[in-house]
């Protein structure tokens, strides 16, 4: 199946997350002038009335921050859902609930991993917040601290949903850094597959897949979209082209999006409630194309496809 991730080697997951800060939120409102390769002498935090909910996520980052792995991932829920974004290799990652991100934390913690948090707001059951993140590799590479936009969703204590999108700004620091020690993989060969005129989307399990080839028919390209066994209030799906130099994972790092990068262009915003099944039409004129997929509320990048050729 092509999902929103592709299969990769254990180690070279782990590495590319470690290199990325692990996208844990701070226990820590950001000094005046940090130094880049240093973490906060401190993991006070200035909060002066913490609201309970942005209390869990303090709470659970001071344990990272203390090396207590147990502690940290209790904050979690059994059925949590993690979203990693704008990492590369493919812009999105996806982990199930605390033991998922069991092996990711473990590295963190092996790689003295260190935090800083700024609550933006607490909304309902959403915790907004912005964190800057250290790691023994970031240091190494002189980009230390990677910038993340993290959303929470807090039930009964525990953190059920983790959104942590790596910013625009961190990530173009980090992609030149990351090619010079680990160059990316060579331009894929186009694909021998027969053109199709019309794909099925599945939105299940809090992400979207798809199973199918990856080259469209140029022209009127049907996608059938179903999301019969899904919750949220609403879910939308989002087609683009990029401009040359750009990929996946700058699309990601973008995310949410009011409105789609200069250097991109969105050729479609369909929108669609839970417990139906649409059919909707794509002008498919020349690739890559890629698609995301959304969920809201919050609102959330929770998958992405591709890239489709056009041929």
């Amino acid at each position: 199946m092509k999902t929103l991730f592709k299969d990769l080697a254990v180690f070279l997951l782990i590495l590319v997350l470690g290199m990325t800060g692990c996208n844990a939120p701070a226990t820590q409102s950001p000094p005046t002038q940090p130094p880049s390769t240093q973490p906060p002498a401190s993991a006070a935090t200035e909060v002066a009335a913490v609201n309970p909910l942005s209390d869990v996520v303090l709470k659970m980052a001071e344990r990272m921050n203390a090396g207590d792995l147990e502690g940290s991932l209790g904050y979690f829920a059994d059925d949590s859902v993690t979203y990693f974004v704008g990492m590369p290799p493919t812009g999105m990652e996806i982990y199930r609930g605390k033991e998922g991100l069991r092996p990711v934390w473990e590295e963190c913690i092996g790689s003295h991993f260190k935090m800083e948090v700024q609550i933006v707001s607490v909304v309902g059951d959403v915790v907004n917040a912005k964190s800057k993140t250290w790691h023994d590799f970031t240091r190494q590479l002189g980009v230390a601290p990677n910038e993340f936009v993290e959303t929470y969703v807090v039930k009964d204590g525990k953190i059920a949903l983790y959104s942590s999108v790596l910013t625009e700004e961190s990530l173009a620091r980090f992609k030149p850094a990351l090619a010079a020690v680990m160059p990316p993989e060579p331009t894929a060969a186009p694909s021998t597959d027969t053109p199709v005129s019309e794909i099925n989307v599945i939105i299940s399990d809090d992400t979207c897949s798809y199973d199918g080839t990856l080259v469209l028919k140029a022209g009127e390209v049907k996608v059938n979209v179903d999301a019969t066994g899904e919750d949220k209030k609403a879910y939308g799906l989002t087609f683009f082209s990029l401009d040359p130099g750009k990929d996946i994972v700058d699309l990601m790092a973008t995310t949410p999006l009011p409105s789609p990068p200069s250097w991109s262009k969105m050729l479609t915003l369909w929108e669609m409630s839970p417990g139906t099944s649409e059919t909707n039409t794509l002008t498919a004129a020349e690739g890559p194309l890629y698609l995301v997929c959304w969920s809201k509320p919050p609102d959330l990048a929770i998958g992405n496809v591709g890239p489709f050729e056009v041929k």
